[in-house]
This record gives C-alpha cells, sequence and structure tokens, in this order.
C-alpha cells in the first residue's frame, strides 16, 4: 500500500449516521471505505437516503490513488454531479478534504474529519462565481458499524 494512503487506513470499515443534506432533507448514510486493485487505490462508497422514504438521495462511488506526480486524487462517480477528478488539498492531521468542478459547473468541496469517536461528513456545492450562494450541502456524524 502507498504510503500517502496511511492517514486513511484506520478509517476502513463501514460507517454510518443521520444527517441533513440539501434543503434540510434528514438522511441515513452509510460510508464503506476499503483497499482496492492489490492496494493501490483506496475505494469510499457513500449512500445517503432519505431518512423517512429510504429513496437514494445522493450516491458517491469514488476512488483515491496517487497520480504520476506523487500527488493523491479521487475520481469520482455521483448522482448528484456526474464524473469528476478531485485532487486531495494538502495534508490535515484526521481529514481529507476534496474540491473540484462538477459536470453541471458547480464548485464542489467535500471533507472528511475525524470528530470525538466517529467521522464527520461534509459537503458543500455553488456554482464557480466568487459571489455565487451555496445549491446545496450535506452535513452527517458518522459512527463506525465495522471494522476493515
Amino acid at each position: 500500500m502507498h504510503r500517502k494512503f496511511n492517514p486513511y487506513t484506520r478509517w476502513f470499515g463501514e460507517w454510518a449516521g443521520h444527517g441533513v443534506s440539501r434543503t434540510d432533507v434528514e438522511v441515513f448514510t452509510r460510508l464503506v471505505i476499503r483497499p482496492r486493485l492489490a492496494d493501490q487505490a483506496v475505494e469510499f462508497v457513500v449512500e445517503s437516503m432519505d431518512a423517512q422514504s429510504s429513496k437514494l438521495v445522493h450516491g458517491v462511488v469514488a476512488t483515491m490513488g496517487v497520480g504520476p506526480d506523487g500527488e493523491l486524487r479521487m475520481a469520482v462517480l455521483s448522482t448528484v454531479h456526474g464524473a469528476m477528478v478531485m485532487p486531495v488539498t494538502p495534508d490535515d492531521p484526521g481529514a481529507l478534504a476534496i474540491e473540484g468542478t462538477s459536470v453541471g459547473g458547480n464548485r464542489v468541496v467535500v471533507s472528511l474529519v475525524e470528530e470525538d469517536d466517529g467521522l464527520m461528513l461534509t459537503s458543500y456545492w455553488k456554482k464557480n462565481e466568487p459571489k455565487a450562494e451555496q445549491v446545496g450541502f450535506s452535513n452527517v456524524k458518522l459512527k463506525r458499524v465495522t471494522p476493515a
């Protein structure tokens, strides 16, 4: 496994929790983080369902790898944003942050941060303009369900 993945290996496993998404929709979110492709990548699968109806609100499959320049990037497929390649922002102990532009022209910012005994998954997106307001957001506190 590449040394750049070391800060995230302790997150391997399944996580779940409740939070809020978009226009104050209560969601139940499941996150699975695991090594893939003979330890050459780390996969993140996120499914956020409406807590009342269990319908999918947002789904994401992302694979993090090391680029030819030695930097971490994520190839992201999202039911809301389409396909993106999102660089991992500079190292921050206990956190993972990615940022990029969606197919629809929105600036998308996502972070996973160690908080107390879990992970806080936050994201927001807005038009890629200096004074644009947020179009959507998500804030979910996740607790470990199963280890890797």
